[in-house]
């Protein structure tokens, strides 16, 4: 890995969020967790992350609302937004993705399931922002 990706877990269930951390740290990434959307909203405003794995249903502002800020138009931060959300019908999947998801995971879901996407972006940043020289 080039850099050490900073990824960013929004997730009030602590024990999830643990398990996400500690599989996460074990691949080498730099972690911070945070178990509701207010906290959330305020980290993302004062530090960059190139992933947040985001909950739906969170004490404060909702995961909706923190997708839809992490992709606005006022905050261009380029953040990949990963959704881990008992909410899996149809229309929250669809919804999560117009406020600006890029992969949405229904509770359960697997651990290592997860870490492949979180791979899989981390190879896709990396090579976006690669310059080659002739």
């Amino acid at each position: 890995m080039k850099n050490q990706a900073k990824i960013i877990i929004v997730e009030d269930d602590k024990d999830i969020s643990t398990l996400i951390a500690y599989n996460l740290r074990k691949e080498g990434f730099l972690v911070e967790q945070v178990f509701d959307g207010c906290g959330a909203v305020e980290r993302l405003k004062k530090e960059y992350f190139d992933i947040a794995i985001v909950d739906i249903m969170l004490p404060g502002i909702n995961g909706f609302d923190i997708c839809r800020e992490i992709k606005s138009e006022n905050n261009p931060s380029g953040t990949f937004v990963i959704v881990v959300s008992a909410k899996h019908t149809l229309q929250d999947k669809l919804y999560a993705h117009i406020m600006g998801a890029d992969c949405y995971f229904a509770k359960p879901f697997s651990v290592n399931i997860l870490l492949d996407a979180v791979r899989e972006i981390r190879a896709l940043r990396d090579k976006e922002f690669t310059v080659k020289q002739k």
